[in-house]
């Protein structure tokens, strides 16, 4: 315990854990105020262990979780859906390889009705089938923060897959699905492509509007400083030439002032 509790990363991969094993990194996850990234994958958890699914909830830094290849199912999946539904810190959530199925597909899509923390999550290999995809669909439409969702090998249709274009197309957000390793006609695929190119085109331009913003920008702030740097100068010209006249003998006039940086003398 003592040698977990400051890390900001935490690998517990392929150590043969289950969800009975879960004490120590419960109480990691409780006192812990540092810990950013879980890798518990590879190992025999079911999600079930309530002490560690309300530790993960409450945890403050956790960002990152890693739960590729376990046996989550559907009712992990559910435990998942009750702490992405209560935390804002979580961004990255991996679960490939888990058989949620497509219920705990439609577990997981609730949670994405009201969670706006979550960016990424890898649900590749979970034979979520078209009905799983239905749900993310529909899920996703109004959702405002997932940019990518890794679908690949989840014997998802077209049926399934047109309807996760169409939000694609609608949602300015969400950057793209991978659905390889999917029974998806070419002409979806092709449809997919087309949009997820144009996005990237338009990505494009916004950094380079952006870009251009910040030299503009630059440019001002450099013509501001030459322009005052040659009000100085014109002040440092206007003195040296009172001093010359004081020099040479020729008064200048008793209430004329020159003013130098603001102030006259």
């Amino acid at each position: 315990f003592a040698t977990l509790i400051d890390k900001e990363q935490i690998s517990l991969w392929q150590k043969n854990l289950q969800d009975e094993d879960l004490d120590e990194v419960t109480k990691v996850l409780e006192e812990s105020k540092v810990l950013e990234v879980l890798d518990m994958s590879s190992n025999k958890l079911a999600f079930t262990n309530s002490k560690f699914i309300y530790a993960v909830a409450k945890n403050p830094t956790l960002t990152v979780l890693f739960l590729n290849g376990n046996t989550v199912g559907p009712k992990g999946a559910l435990a998942l859906s009750s702490i992405l539904k209560c935390t804002q810190t979580i961004r990255k959530l991996s679960l490939s390889n888990n058989e949620i199925l497509a219920e705990g597909a439609r577990h997981l899509a609730s949670a994405l009705l009201t969670n706006k923390s979550l960016t990424f999550m890898d649900l590749r290999n979970n034979n979520i089938g078209d009905e799983g995809a239905l749900y993310l669909a529909a899920s996703l439409k109004n959702n405002t923060s997932i940019r990518d969702i890794r679908l690949e090998g989840n014997n998802i249709s077209d049926k399934g897959a047109e309807k996760l274009v169409d939000v694609l197309e609608s949602n300015n957000v969400l950057e793209g699905f991978m659905l390889d390793d999917n029974p998806i006609s070419d002409l979806l695929k092709k449809r997919m492509g087309g949009i997820q190119s144009k996005r990237e085109v338009e990505s494009l331009k916004t950094i380079i509007a952006e870009k251009d913003a910040v030299i503009a920008a630059r440019d001002e702030e450099m013509a501001n400083m030459k322009a005052e740097m040659a009000r100085i100068l014109g002040q440092i010209d206007s003195l040296k030439l009172n001093v010359e006249s004081l020099v040479s003998g020729t008064s200048r006039p008793s209430n004329s002032k020159v003013q130098f940086a603001g102030v006259d003398i």
